[in-house]
């Protein structure tokens, strides 16, 4: 047998001594980097949720129905800043009634009842961040003490500070989740590496005497906390995308999942709505090699206190 192969082979056994001890350790393992990739995931969504909000048409400006096309135009290029506003868009009354007839499709009496001349025709601008936008519904409402075609402002700035501030939270409080229950999954890796290096304290001797390397000696220990740690993700990685795919598929044709669908398609993560070839080779990838990094330099702080003991 090679070096190499013997190194690998002291792991193994290693392992396989304290069976019970090293369940637990790839159980807690497997719990700590699941719940760390939801809230990750959490986090992800929310910030997913802010960026796609701030990029909707913020403001609205609603027209009364007799305003004349030339006027609205006129107004639309006066309250375009390029250092504020990303985009300003002139709907027409015609275009509103196609965008109603698109939001309705599914109820054909509502339809039926309303035409171009029942919509106001507006304009649609979106601001380049949350601030831009306070400062446009300041001009916005100066505008409108002297402007007798305006009718009504609707924006959407509270949605998304409220939605900021919620994504906050959620990134503070993950942050906060995450870091202790990392330091316990290090922590109990630490201790079993440890324990398996106390169990082989007269192996580890004999090996010293007979010239045994440091690195010959050591990379069992660092190989067992990487298998932990790897364990862990795989464990994990396979849990979430078995339950996700399974809600997912029994939620078919119900308002949840047309629900989920929809907010999935908005945030640009279509990939999630069906198993995907290119994307869940990447989430193990990432799971594995998290757990493994995990893993590896929790036996190596291991293996450099004991050892050296």
């Amino acid at each position: 047998m090679t070096k190499t192969g013997k190194i690998f082979d002291s792991a193994k056994k290693n392992i396989k001594r304290n069976k019970w001890l090293s369940l637990s350790t790839i159980f807690v393992s497997s719990i700590v980097i699941g719940i760390s990739s939801f809230f990750i995931s959490v986090a992800l969504i929310a910030n997913k949720a802010v960026s796609y909000y701030e990029q909707k048409a913020q403001v609205i400006i609603f027209f009364k129905k007799e305003a004349k096309e030339a006027d609205i135009l006129t107004l639309r290029d006066k309250l375009f800043d390029p250092e504020l506003v990303e985009d300003i868009t002139y709907v027409s009354q015609s275009e509103a009634l196609e965008i109603y007839k698109e939001d309705f499709a599914d109820n054909p009496d509502l339809i039926s009842t309303v035409t171009a001349d029942s919509l106001p025709p507006s304009l649609e601008i979106r601001a380049k961040s949350v601030d831009d936008l306070i400062t446009v519904i300041d001009r916005i409402n100066v505008e409108k003490q002297t402007n007798a075609n305006i009718d009504e402002v609707m924006y959407f700035k509270d949605v998304v500070e409220n939605l900021k501030s919620l994504s906050n939270i959620i990134n503070i409080s993950a942050l906060i989740l995450i870091t202790s229950l990392l330091i316990i999954t290090f922590s109990l890796i630490r201790i079993t590496i440890g324990f398996n290096i106390n169990s082989h304290k007269d192996e580890i001797q004999i090996m010293n005497l007979v010239g045994s390397t440091g690195r010959y000696i050591r990379m069992p220990f660092i190989i067992e906390g990487a298998f932990y740690g790897i364990a862990g993700g795989f464990i994990a990685a396979t849990v979430i995308l078995t339950t996700w795919y399974i809600v997912v598929g029994y939620a078919q044709n119900t308002e949840f999942s047309y629900w989920v669908n929809q907010l999935l398609f908005d945030f640009k993560l279509d990939f999630l709505r069906t198993p995907n070839i290119v994307f869940i080779p990447i989430y193990y990838l990432v799971h594995i090699v998290l757990g493994g990094i995990l893993g590896i330099v929790s036996s190596f702080s291991a293996v450099k206190k004991y050892l050296k003991e």
